[in-house]
């Protein structure tokens, strides 16, 4: 008897999507903006597929910031520390910062540090995929 295995994206009902890869990024990198306009549809996955720098790392720290609109503070919501995408070039990290608010605000991840610290390294990732 055969069987049928179905897998889905992370987040496959997600308001966006959008893949890139990141080379040669030092601590402090900014990836591209992405607008959220629905509220609590989908949660918000990054993912980093094949991971390398040139010395010998095994870890990258990602922080997801939203950018508020009108006078308020942007926000700090939350880091992860990706470690799995270092194994080997097809291996994954993926980060689940949960539902986030929509009506307009804007969000970006930033590279905080490479292998626990934020003042040297270049990281290269050979595919990023964001869902929002």
């Amino acid at each position: 008897m055969a069987s049928l295995v179905l897998t889905m994206a992370p987040t496959a009902l997600a308001e966006g999507y959008f893949d890139s890869s990141i080379g040669g990024a030092a601590p402090g990198f900014q990836s591209r903006w992405w607008t959220k306009h629905n509220d609590y549809d989908a949660d918000t996955v990054i993912q980093f597929t094949g991971c390398s720098t040139l010395g010998a790392s095994n870890s990258t720290e990602v922080q997801l910031t939203k950018y508020k609109t009108g006078p308020l503070p942007d926000e700090n919501r939350g880091r992860k520390t990706f470690t799995a995408c270092f194994n080997s070039s097809n291996h994954v990290s993926r980060g689940n910062w949960g539902e986030q608010r929509g009506g307009g605000d804007e969000y970006r991840f930033a590279i905080i540090k490479i292998d626990g610290v934020d003042y040297q390294g270049r990281l290269n990732v050979r595919d990023v995929d964001v869902w929002y």
